[in-house]
């Protein structure tokens, strides 16, 4: 998919307008939409690994290579 500079600019000054539009503010507060999304997938995935790490057994384990160096 290759988009042109201009294309990219022509979106974002749509983009604007649409986002200045009183009526367009007014379907997002009606509808309590947030602007920011963010992807919970990777921060429940990065939980569920730590979840399977032994933190504590592996603390120990540091700890008795430190005291060999």
């Amino acid at each position: 998919m290759n988009v042109s500079i201009e294309r990219l600019e022509q979106i974002e000054i749509e983009r604007s307008r649409v986002i200045a539009d009183p009526n367009f503010q007014r379907w997002m507060k009606e509808l309590k939409v947030s602007r920011l999304w963010s992807n919970p997938k990777p921060k429940i995935r990065a939980n569920e690994l730590n979840s399977q790490y032994d933190f504590g057994k592996n603390k120990v384990a540091s700890l008795e290579l430190s005291s060999y160096l």
